[in-house]
Formats: structure tokens, C-alpha cells, sequence
């Protein structure tokens, strides 16, 4: 009996893999206005590094103990990583 293209381990992983590599982003990360404020400040100031300084930035607010700026940090992360990805995730109309 001949095993199909889907019915081993292998082919499984590989089709999954395969939809990875083209699944539509649907988590698209947008805070608010404040986000794209300290996203545009970092980029500004920091360069290509705004988000290694946004991460810094959130871990010493967490490590202090402050929610508030750690989640407004990881916002900002978040939405740096969006703006400066090099190709377009999710749908294109």
C-alpha cells in the first residue's frame, strides 16, 4: 500500500512549513496614537536602533516594577517592527 504525500510525518511538516511561509499576518499591532508617537521618536532619535532601545526600555520598566511603561514600551517595540519590516504582511488591497 503506498503512503500519501500528507499521510507521513515528513510531508506533513513540510506542507505545514510551506503555510507558514505564506499565512496572511492578522495581529497587526496598533496601540494607539501614543505607540506610533514613541515608535516615530525612537525612530527618529535612535535610527536603526529605535528598537533594541524600545526593548531596553520596556525590560528596565519591568525590571522597576512599572506595567504602565513596560506595556507602552512593547507597544512602541511592537509598532517599530511593524513599519520597519522590509515586505508587507497581511492583506494588500
Amino acid at each position: 500500500m503506498a503512503v500519501g504525500q500528507f499521510e507521513t510525518s515528513a510531508g506533513l511538516e513540510a506542507v505545514r512549513e510551506k503555510k507558514r511561509g505564506k499565512a496572511l499576518r492578522n495581529d497587526l499591532p496598533f496601540a494607539g496614537r501614543e505607540a506610533l508617537a514613541d515608535a516615530s521618536e525612537l525612530i527618529d532619535r535612535f535610527g536603526d536602533y529605535a528598537l533594541s532601545e524600545a526593548a531596553q526600555r520596556a525590560h528596565r520598566s519591568r525590571a522597576l516594577g512599572n506595567v504602565v511603561h513596560f506595556c507602552r514600551w512593547r507597544d512602541a517595540e511592537r509598532m517599530i517592527a511593524t513599519l520597519s519590516a522590509r515586505e508587507s504582511t497581511g492583506a494588500l488591497h
